[in-house]
């Protein structure tokens, strides 16, 4: 491999881990302090983010945070995720020869779906909600489908939303859940 591409991808990595923090930490962090809520509860906030995903909203009310705050923070952390898992998958399509053919081949074959390719990710506003495909599969198969960036963001960050606000809801004894 060309040790040109080597420092390209580990540049490209740091890049990564640096859009996570500022979005998923640094903005969080400091909202919280605009807020003068306790940096503890929002460390403990991303972290039930990052592990539990959108059930966090309960740990954050747990917490004692007011439910928009709570909204707020969760989504940061997920814009934060589904930017630097973006950056990690596009380092992997030009570092590795078989993720390159496996993309290539993946394009070739949603040109045969232009209705899929075109309006596909509009079907990425319910994966989130999802208990095995969650939020971080759902990033990953807007990639795989190589679906416009953009608008998986978009529709990803607005699954993320209504999932969140439904449980929200449902932790403040505004829905109710039958099982």
């Amino acid at each position: 491999m060309d040790r040109s591409k080597v420092i390209d991808g580990i540049r490209r990595g740091f890049r990564a881990i640096a859009i996570a923090f500022v979005v998923a930490t640094l903005i969080p962090l400091l909202l919280g302090l605009a807020l003068s809520v306790p940096t503890g509860r929002v460390l403990g906030l991303i972290a039930s983010t990052l592990l539990l995903q959108a059930n966090a909203a309960f740990v954050g009310l747990s917490l004692g945070l007011n439910p928009v705050f709570v909204l707020a923070v969760m989504t940061a952390v997920e814009l934060g995720v589904v930017l630097a898992i973006y950056e990690i998958l596009d380092v992997f399509a030009e570092q590795s020869e078989r993720v390159k053919r496996f993309t290539e081949s993946t394009e070739a074959k949603m040109e045969r779906y232009p209705i899929l390719h075109r309006y596909g990710a509009v079907t990425l506003i319910v994966l989130p909600a999802l208990p095995v495909i969650g939020l971080y599969s759902s990033v990953v198969i807007g990639w795989l489908l190589r679906w416009n960036k953009l608008q998986s963001i978009f529709f990803v960050t607005l699954g993320w939303i209504l999932v969140t606000t439904f449980l929200l809801l449902v932790a403040l004894g505004f829905v109710r859940v039958v099982i």
